[in-house]
This record gives C-alpha cells, sequence and structure tokens, in this order.
C-alpha cells in the first residue's frame, strides 16, 4: 500500500480523545470531564500535553464533546504548555473512531497521524514508535504498555514478527503483560475503515479489522497510568508528581 514520506516527528499532529462521561469516577470528581479531573491541582489533561511537549510535539487536536466548554476554557490554546490546542467538537456521541475520523477530516486529511487516549499516560520514546513505523511500513502502529496485572485491561496478542493478531477481552487471569497503551500512530488509510452515519468504536470495531491487515506492536516499558477508575485516580496523586514532567 501507498505510503506518505516520512515527516518529522515535529510535525506530526496528535488526536486526542477527551470527549468521554467518566461514569466510573464520578463518585470522586463528578464537576466535568474526567481529562480535567485534578492531580495535585492540576487537571490531568495538563500532564498529558506536557508530556507530548517534552516528547517533541508542536499540535494536538482534542476530540472533545461532554461538556467540551469546560474544557476549552481550561487549556485555551495551549500556549501555557508549550504546545498548540485545537478543538474538534461532536454534537452527539460518535464513539472513540468516529470522533478521530471527525477531527482528522477537519483539521489534517491526507496525514499520517498519532492518536491517544486522554485519560491515560504512557510514557515512551515517540520518536523510535515514529521510527519504527517509517521502517516497517505498517497502516498503523500501536504502543502497548507492560503491566503487573492485564486482568483489567485484556491482553493484546503478537506473532513472531511483533505484528498485532488479535485482542482477548478482559479475563480473571491476574498475570504480567503487554496491554494496550492507548497511544496510536496511523497512516490515512485506517480513516477509510470508519463508516460515516453512525458511532464507531476504535478499540471494538476498527483495530480487530486493522489487525487483520498491518498493525505493529511497539513495546514499551514506561510508566502508565489509567484514571478511569477510582483507585487509579488516587494512585496518580503520588505517582504523577515523580513521573511526568514538571
Amino acid at each position: 500500500m501507498g505510503m506518505r514520506n516520512c515527516k518529522t516527528l515535529a510535525e506530526c499532529s496528535v488526536l486526542i480523545l477527551v470527549g468521554g462521561f467518566g461514569i466510573r469516577l464520578r463518585s470522586v470528581f463528578a464537576e466535568g470531564p474526567k481529562v480535567l479531573a485534578p492531580v495535585n491541582g492540576r487537571p490531568f489533561l495538563s500532564y498529558v500535553l506536557k508530556l507530548l511537549a517534552a516528547g517533541g510535539f508542536r499540535r494536538v487536536v482534542l476530540c472533545v464533546g461532554y461538556r467540551s466548554e469546560q474544557i476549552e476554557q481550561c487549556l485555551g490554546d495551549g500556549s501555557t504548555l508549550g504546545i498548540k490546542v485545537s478543538y474538534s467538537r461532536e454534537e452527539e456521541p460518535i464513539g472513540t473512531a468516529g470522533a478521530l475520523r471527525l477531527a482528522y477530516t477537519r483539521y489534517i486529511a491526507g496525514e499520517r497521524f498519532f492518536a491517544m487516549n486522554g485519560d491515560s499516560i504512557l510514557q515512551l520514546p515517540f520518536h523510535s514508535m515514529y521510527q519504527a513505523h517509517c521502517k516497517y511500513k505498517p497502516e498503523g502502529t500501536i504502543a502497548l504498555a507492560r503491566v503487573s496485572d492485564i486482568s483489567r485491561y485484556g491482553r493484546v496478542e503478537l506473532n513472531e514478527k511483533g505484528y498485532i493478531t488479535g485482542f482477548r477481552e478482559k479475563s480473571a487471569e491476574q498475570t504480567p503483560g503487554y496491554i494496550n497503551g492507548g497511544v496510536y500512530l496511523f497512516e490515512p488509510s485506517v480513516m477509510d475503515l470508519v463508516p460515516f452515519g453512525r458511532a464507531v468504536s476504535l478499540e471494538r470495531e476498527v483495530l480487530p479489522v486493522l489487525a487483520l491487515q498491518s498493525l505493529l506492536a511497539f513495546k514499551s516499558d514506561g510508566y502508565f497510568i489509567d484514571i478511569g477508575i477510582p483507585e487509579d485516580f488516587a494512585r496518580a496523586q503520588t505517582e504523577l508528581r515523580e513521573q511526568a514532567p514538571s
């Protein structure tokens, strides 16, 4: 399949999914979107954006939905965080893949791009991930995070060449392993897999199809946290103080 020439990492936009309702977190934070949940007095999303700025990125597009005005009021144009922030608002829930396609069409049609979840952090060498993608030329590359207990997340299945062959659902299997780290690098062709006119899930509908075509794994042993549940949100209060850029 055709590939655009490799651009530099700094030229790549990052589309960040921040439209979730955060229902599981409402017992400890119900005042807005979960990406604004405060960690040591700062919204969690500011840690994500600072990590991206430190990694060499210059532009992000936030895929906003639920209480989007709060996110825009909080972050503005991103200048205080050292990165340019734009907004792609969905008028009704269209799923994670639908939100990415909407932002892609509005801002960066025809370009290779990074995408990521806004409610988790994975520290990884973005340049190395980009270089691996350019070398092996998959349609998509997904960063895998190593965790001590995969039971909450589900397992990612790989072949001997390092390509993803499938995704196993969550189970009671409490073992270490690699999980979907929520950071992706996609060719424009991936967006052609997302149908218009309905809500589409990246995780349940697009990635399994992509795994049948060409989805490269990029393993990372870097720090990972997902604040989707109260227990991990509480853990972030102490861990992010040490792990994330100040």
